[in-house]
């Protein structure tokens, strides 16, 4: 069973009656998925932001029905509002408990880099990653820890992911997540550096008249 719950209600609000439903704080939603007919329902505006905050978005959430309906979903869309930013729409994909599912997962770095790199700047490749596992064993973010880069390892690949019983991530297993690259202050001086070492290197051309040679010809 899922850690992840919230409740809903049948609709039957639709088109323009649908604003109105907003007003008094509820969400609508569609239950969709293995071959039955569409759901829509309601559920609580502020339950489903605190669902999407406590890993809602990616895991596997048992939503109760008022009539006593149990449906096992993964969220596929969330509808915001442009400026308010609440949700106003959702679409919850009922699943098989027995089939794996392919879905994005958002990757989290934790630790701290070491005080001997220097110049040197984090950057976050992918802020997800795509993973195979059953619904029940879907993580709600995936923890990589950033203190072992170092100067001789400098990135972080797919392939480096910790493994997680039941996950099988997918993709390419040399894309970088996360990488070590000299910040620009850093690439700037060692550029200034090899220019001066050019400059030093090249031998001062002379422009002008030979005075002797002229005084020769005299």
């Amino acid at each position: 069973m899922s850690e992840l719950k919230i409740d809903a209600q049948l609709r039957s609000a639709t088109g323009n009656q649908v604003k109105q439903l907003r007003r008094d704080g509820a969400v609508p939603v569609v239950i969709y998925g293995q071959g039955q007919q569409p759901v829509n329902a309601q559920v609580n505006s502020m339950s489903l932001e605190r669902l999407l905050q406590i890993g809602g978005a990616t895991q596997l959430v048992e939503v109760h029905m008022e009539d006593g309906g149990l449906h096992n979903v993964l969220l596929r869309e969330v509808q915001r509002h442009p400026v308010r930013r609440t949700p106003i729409h959702a679409d919850f994909y009922s699943v098989n408990m027995l089939v794996k599912q392919q879905v994005p997962v958002p990757v989290m770095a934790v630790g701290h880099l070491s005080s001997s790199i220097v110049g040197m700047v984090l950057i976050q490749g992918l802020s997800d990653v795509e993973i195979e596992a059953l619904p029940s064993d879907i993580p709600a973010h995936i923890e990589v820890d950033i203190s072992i880069l170092s100067e001789e390892m400098d990135r972080i690949t797919v392939a480096d992911l910790p493994a997680i019983p039941g996950v099988t991530y997918l993709g390419e297993g040399d894309e970088p997540i996360f990488s070590l690259i000299a910040s620009r202050t850093e690439t700037e001086a060692v550029e200034v550096e090899e220019d001066i070492e050019i400059e030093e290197e090249m031998e001062p051309e002379v422009i002008g008249r030979d005075d002797d040679d002229d005084n020769d010809d005299e």
